[in-house]
């Protein structure tokens, strides 16, 4: 894993998702059911289904499932030593590591050609609201006499992964309902096309203005690292904003109201 982190742009962050973990324990910590003196043996049989896993992935020659085998492995190693209750507590975190373990070959491939195709005609349209004469063919968008063509790595696979671990992270964290934490993840798609779309626009409207070489790589180089942190930006706005619309209600019994006593405030949409 730490290989793929190293020499594949779209799992860089890899490096960042253990801290990530710590802090999202050290945010729940407040609601830590505590650690029960005896060892719990149920958990051996997470801990046998990771050894499972990893025994099948050897047969079948299927490398994720080796580093799938790490989550069922933490927890059962958790469910054992600190108990049932613990464990359920630490799952938000533990299913967060999966986002640091590279995609199977086969669903990376696909989920990137759709991508690629999506972020096509999405761009094409962007180009012709804009007043520019954009058609496209497969992955290549014409724009004048101009050829742009959408390669695998503009797919924009890199900046849904980025955005679909920061969308989980925050549903982790925020202290809401489950509809608004499903919300945030819903917005994962959708967002990551409109942001790789608009990079793929941008980058056509200024090859009409750049001729040379140089120019345009930088263009291009430039654009794929400025949409990562746009992507984040227009992520917590959102957050930001659906927070500020449905808050949480204030509920008052009766003496509250007469003694003037302290809220009870519930989190609802």
């Amino acid at each position: 894993m730490e290989d793929a982190w190293r020499h594949t742009p779209d799992y860089s962050h890899g490096y960042l998702v253990p801290f990530l973990v710590g802090l999202l324990c050290w945010h729940r910590r407040d609601t830590f059911p505590g650690i029960q003196l005896r060892a719990d043996w149920t958990g051996v049989c997470l801990i046998a289904l990771a050894i499972a896993m990893r025994v099948a992935s050897r047969f079948i020659y299927a490398d994720f499932l080796d580093a799938w085998s790490l989550l069922p492995l933490i927890a059962g190693v958790v469910w054992l030593f600190f108990g049932q209750r613990a464990m359920k507590w630490s799952l938000p975190a533990i299913g967060f590591l999966f986002f640091m373990i590279p995609m199977p070959f086969q669903a990376e491939t696909l989920l990137s050609w759709n991508l690629q195709g999506i972020a096509t005609q999405v761009s094409t349209s962007m180009l012709r609201i804009l007043g520019q004469p954009a058609v496209y063919e497969g992955h290549v968008i014409w724009v004048n006499d101009e050829k742009i063509l959408v390669e695998q790595a503009c797919s924009g696979l890199r900046i849904f992964i980025g955005v679909a671990a920061l969308a989980y992270f925050w549903a982790a964290m925020i202290k809401r309902s489950w509809v608004d934490r499903l919300l945030l993840l819903a917005t994962i798609i959708p967002l990551a096309v409109l942001v790789n779309a608009t990079r793929i626009t941008s980058v056509a409207l200024f090859y009409q203005i750049y001729n040379d070489e140089r120019s345009r790589n930088t263009i291009h180089d430039l654009s794929g690292y400025v949409m990562i942190p746009v992507a984040f930006f227009l992520l917590w706005l959102l957050k930001v904003y659906w927070e500020q619309l449905y808050r949480p209600v204030e509920q008052l019994s009766a003496r509250d109201l007469l003694s003037g006593g302290k809220k009870t405030t519930h989190s609802t949409t």
